[in-house]
């Protein structure tokens, strides 16, 4: 069902574009080339609704190459106990979709002081992915490459369960 109303939609927007390619020439009062300008807009009025998915895409991988990485302190290995605090969502700015981070901080209970930082960055995408539904809710996520075998390293598990145990 759900496939069958997405090729409705389909060729409803193919005919939209079809009529609005037709029109914009005569609404800009083009007379000459009127044809070539039709040609011309076919491909941009088609992608239009989707331009800002591909560009906020390509932003979002961008943005977790260089964003996504484990912050380790250098004296980590002093740490007995720990506790994880997880910072609020916080919005990206400056990107075609909206890009949210959350950080998980790594505390040393006895310090009071962070020693391991892992972000995570997120998105549900552009208008139609995200605002209209088009993505069904889901949403498309990037972590650090290494996060796992760091909080392998450290036994984090271990210490949080030692912070607990106060």
């Amino acid at each position: 069902m759900i496939g069958l109303l997405f090729f409705i939609g389909i060729g409803l927007w193919l005919t939209a574009t079809v009529m609005l390619c037709k029109r914009i020439p005569r609404w800009l009062g083009a007379t000459k080339h009127s044809t070539a300008l039709s040609v011309v807009l076919f491909p941009v009025v088609l992608v239009a609704p989707i331009a800002d998915e591909l560009v906020g895409r390509w932003q979002f991988y961008r943005l977790c190459d260089r964003e996504a990485v484990v912050t380790l302190s250098p004296d980590w290995e002093v740490v007995k106990r720990a506790r994880v605090d997880y910072l609020t969502r916080t919005e990206i700015g400056k990107s075609a979709i909206p890009i949210y981070s959350e950080v998980s901080q790594y505390v040393d209970v006895e310090t009071n002081k962070v020693f391991l930082t892992i972000p995570h960055l997120y998105t549900y995408g552009g208008v139609l992915f995200g605002r209209l539904g088009l993505g069904l809710g889901g949403s498309t996520s990037c972590w650090p490459d290494d996060w796992m075998q760091v909080t392998n390293k450290l036994d984090i598990d271990q210490l949080i369960k030692q912070g607990k145990a106060q």
